[in-house]
């Protein structure tokens, strides 16, 4: 208790790693919440399911429709071609059914259970509307005619947010999983596994089931939860140290803030955005440690955390945005604006979770430079053809309404997609030639590294001429042990090394033979990726592209070096010669 009082009130400038006992003692914590987020996650879909093709339709049936509230409050309206009377267009309050007063805390699946045992019955409700006063609707039952190109839309509709959600969750779950197994000692990992569990148990299809059941606390306590962990954790990402310093209050502040984004009662946009404002403040925080930090592991971990993480924020505040935008008239909402929302929110989890964990589990570290930098470039080309497209657009609607005297929104709309399909390609090449350029691969890398190393063989060592070429291999493909042999008379001799002292250290793993058009001059040793991955082809193929470029320099450097050796030998020889007739000690040459 003490410790935590003092956590408090002194925070730590750093999370030590959790010692093996109490990490033993978390594990079965974790595989408790786990276990209940997966059967959550499970449940929520089949209610969903449920809830499309047989509550729906009852309710539709009846000239309704339903709006639940994020406090899991029912509302009801009548729909516009609905035979049911009076016409409500607000949504309202079922204060009773048939006369019979029902439940204050009404969900959905009751409303449809009461009309589907009154099909043969034309039903009445008592609706309370938001200004106070209360309507007697009648409702008669009508079959819902569908064409088949309807119902084709209708299921896409329903499997494309249930398959967004799905992913997002099993996304999150499967990071929480890695991290638990991979890094149980991790203070930060441990945090995200534990937060990516309650992001999954309140997210959809979850948020729909907690919600429609009537039990939103649920949603107002994970999401509380899971939101003072991710802080925590981003702010001590990935070492466990906080940085700047100030970060380490979050430890006590953390807590009003989560309570303040999670209490009902308050403008749920304001604690979306005030949440999402938070986080993206934590992250953009990680450019003071990403400057601090030397090249490396560290700087690369960042880089993967800070593009997963600020792409999923940037997606879900997208979302916030277009559900503040749609205001809180239910009958003002469209179904593809409300499925749209549900993606971009689904999809912005999975990008936070899957960003985190790549850089955690330092899988394909180094793969990051080419994964931002071409995903900028992808955007940067979005929003120029979708530019020029919108103003082309406009401009010849203006001539069309000009020269034929009527508006053509069709024609207008073909000539700009025509204009924006022909910028299209020049305006991609431009892009992605600069980013190649600016951030090009392995093989971008070594460009120039032949006349380099020729440059070189004419005037260095061979073992200077290998430690040169290590620098080169080091930066193009990141080994994190590598070593280059050279052929003496005498034997193989260990000339350039980087992490290793012998060259027959078991780590490295790769070998090359050095050889050119005379013959094999030596070998070049690699270890895996400092990121404990294996090279991929095109990492392979920049450094056999090298060998024998490399080969040649060492050939060159070392049969001039070997004649300036012999060069020197002489000389001295001739020196102790000369000094021998002269009767005195031979002067060092």
């Amino acid at each position: 208790m003490s410790a935590s009082v003092t956590a408090l009130f002194k925070p730590p400038t750093r999370l030590r790693p959790i010692p093996d006992s109490p990490a033993r003692l978390l594990r079965p914590l974790w595989i408790l919440c786990f276990g209940l987020a997966v059967l959550t996650v499970v449940v929520s879909t089949m209610y969903a399911v449920r809830a499309s093709y047989a509550m729906a339709p009852v309710i539709t049936e009846h000239g309704l429709e339903t709006h639940v509230t994020p406090d899991g409050e029912l509302f009801v309206r009548t729909l516009p071609t609905a035979a049911a009377r009076p016409a409500v267009t607000v949504g309202s309050k079922v204060l009773a059914f048939n006369g019979r007063p029902v439940s204050g805390d009404l969900v959905v699946d009751d409303l449809a259970d009461l009309l589907g045992k009154s099909k043969k019955t034309q039903p009445i409700l008592t609706l309370r509307q938001p200004d106070g006063r209360q309507v007697l609707v009648s409702l008669r039952p009508t079959k819902v005619e569908r064409s088949a190109a309807d119902e084709q839309n209708r299921n896409l509709r329903i499997w494309t947010r249930l398959g967004a959600a799905l992913l997002a969750c099993t996304a999150l779950l499967a990071c929480s999983l890695l991290l638990a197994l991979r890094r149980p000692n991790d203070p930060v990992a441990m945090l995200l596994a534990f937060a990516f569990v309650g992001m999954a148990a309140s997210i959809d299809p979850a948020l729909q089931f907690w919600l429609w059941t009537n039990k939103a606390l649920m949603v107002d306590l994970l999401g509380g939860i899971f939101f003072y962990l991710l802080l925590v954790a981003l702010a001590a990402f990935p070492d466990g140290v906080f940085v700047p310093r100030l970060l380490r209050w979050l430890i006590p502040l953390g807590v009003p803030l989560a309570v303040f984004v999670s209490v009902p009662g308050i403008d749920e946009d304001l604690q979306g955005i005030v949440g999402i404002s938070l986080l993206l403040a934590v992250l953009l925080s990680q450019i003071v440690r990403f400057r601090r930090q030397g090249a490396g592991i560290a700087r690369q971990q960042i880089k993967w955390a800070g593009f997963g993480f600020a792409s999923g924020l940037l997606l879900i505040f997208a979302a916030m945005i277009m559900a503040a935008a749609m205001g809180d008239d239910p009958s003002t909402y469209t179904p593809f604006r409300s499925l749209l929302i549900l993606v971009l929110f689904s999809t912005g989890m999975a990008v936070k979770a899957i960003g985190l964990l790549v850089a955690l589990v330092r899988f394909r570290l180094w793969e990051a430079d080419t994964v931002i930098t071409r995903s900028a470039a992808y955007a940067v080309v979005t929003l120029i053809v979708g530019v020029v497209w919108a103003a082309s657009s406009d401009l010849v609607k203006l001539v069309i309404t000009e020269v034929i005297g009527r508006d053509s929104e069709a024609g207008a709309t073909t000539v700009g997609a025509i204009i924006a399909a022909g910028i299209f390609a020049p305006t991609q090449s431009a892009v992605l030639g600069w980013t190649r350029k600016r951030f090009g691969g392995p093989m971008d890398r070594i460009e120039g590294a032949a006349q380099r190393l020729k440059s070189w063989g004419l005037t260095e060592t061979p073992a200077e001429v290998a430690t040169r070429a290590l620098s080169i291999i080091e930066e193009a493909v990141h080994p994190a042990q590598a070593a280059v042999l050279l052929n003496l008379p005498e034997g193989t001799e260990l000339v350039a090394a980087r992490n290793v002292e012998s060259k027959d250290d078991r780590r490295l793993l790769e070998r090359l033979t050095l050889a050119d058009e005379a013959g094999p001059v030596g070998e070049l040793r690699l270890g895996r990726r400092s990121d404990g991955n294996r090279y991929n082809r095109q990492e392979l193929e920049a450094v056999r592209q090298l060998v024998p470029h490399l080969a040649d320099a060492l050939r060159v450097a070392r049969g001039r070096h070997s004649r300036e050796a012999m060069l020197q030998h002489q000389i001295e020889s001739m020196a102790a010669r000369l000094a021998q007739l002269e009767g005195g000690t031979p002067k060092p040459a």
